[in-house]
């Protein structure tokens, strides 16, 4: 999977937020959520405009996300890679 960083990028965007569909709130799941639960490689294409801090923010997330609205944790599959492009 890959999915393009611009300066903007944050954390809703690679986690995932909830959308308005139909009169109801649905969890859309961002390319890392996405990532880890598929256990597939995710290649982060432009990161070098993310700040140091958002990229070590990321990098703390692989090991194991937890999602506040849907009260899922997605573990580190042994297929998840993250590649900062």
């Amino acid at each position: 999977m890959r999915h393009q960083c611009s300066q903007q990028t944050d954390l809703d965007e690679l986690i995932g937020g909830e959308a308005l569909v139909a009169g109801h709130f649905e969890f859309h799941y961002g390319p890392l959520a996405e990532a880890m639960r598929r256990d597939e490689e995710l290649v982060l294409e432009n990161s070098a405009c993310l700040s140091q801090l958002m990229r070590a923010k990321i990098q703390t997330l692989t090991d194991r996300l937890f999602i506040a609205e849907t009260e899922e944790r997605i573990p580190r599959g042994d297929k998840f890679h993250l590649v900062m492009g």
